[in-house]
């Protein structure tokens, strides 16, 4: 894929994985084209690697959709986070995890100050945070080839929190004390604590995408 083509991916990509576009979404293709500045045989290309990696869905005389993920892309998605995640943190170079102080900071004020009274945003926004969290953990490990991976599984897990987060609104909340966890432990390098304590929670809701995910 050339530069041109890489970089109209990746903003499509962070268009997916921060809830521009919702599952079932039809992409116009001369909007998204003119959007990201490409033209439209240049966006066709873009789309075919998107299906290929499960993302969207062509539909013969009906167009290009956002793929709404199944349990069993949910469990195949959490499954691969088991191994990459927590193997950031054991074998990863470890670069940048200061950041994380700030990015649970910030979903624990939303956290505090907006209770069970959470707007769509204050909702939205700490998903950011989390998902923020989970992407340096990667990002910390110093591969551009794990970044890419990863960033194509938070585009998959977007589409599938649209679907927990109608079931309950406060499903994102739950989370962020188990990045506390972590990032405490990370704190104090105390890697194979963190990496477990990480992996108990990846593990846990992959055990429950029933209740979930619905």
């Amino acid at each position: 894929m050339h530069s041109q083509s890489a970089i109209a991916h990746s903003r499509l990509l962070d268009g997916i994985a921060s809830g521009t576009y919702a599952p079932g979404e039809k992409l116009n293709e001369v909007n998204v084209a003119q959007t990201l500045g490409i033209s439209r045989n240049t966006l066709r290309e873009i789309f075919a690697t998107l299906v290929s990696e499960g993302l969207l869905e062509r539909i013969p005389n009906r167009g290009v959709f956002i793929v709404e993920p199944t349990r069993e892309d949910l469990r195949d998605m959490y499954a691969s986070r088991l191994v990459l995640e927590p193997g950031a943190l054991l074998w990863g170079a470890r670069q940048g995890l200061q950041k994380l102080e700030g990015i649970v900071s910030t979903a624990e004020k939303l956290r505090d100050s907006t209770g069970r009274d959470a707007s769509d945003d204050d909702i939205r926004a700490i998903a950011d945070a989390n998902q923020a969290f989970h992407r340096a953990i990667v990002v910390s490990a110093g591969s551009e080839g794990l970044n890419q991976t990863m960033d194509r599984i938070l585009a998959q897990m977007r589409l599938g929190f649209v679907r927990a987060n109608r079931l309950n609104h406060q499903f994102h909340v739950e989370f962020i004390a188990q990045n506390r966890a972590v990032t405490d432990l990370i704190a104090e390098k105390r890697w194979e604590l963190a990496a477990n304590q990480l992996a108990g929670s990846l593990q846990h809701t992959h055990d429950n995408i029933d209740r979930y995910f619905g």
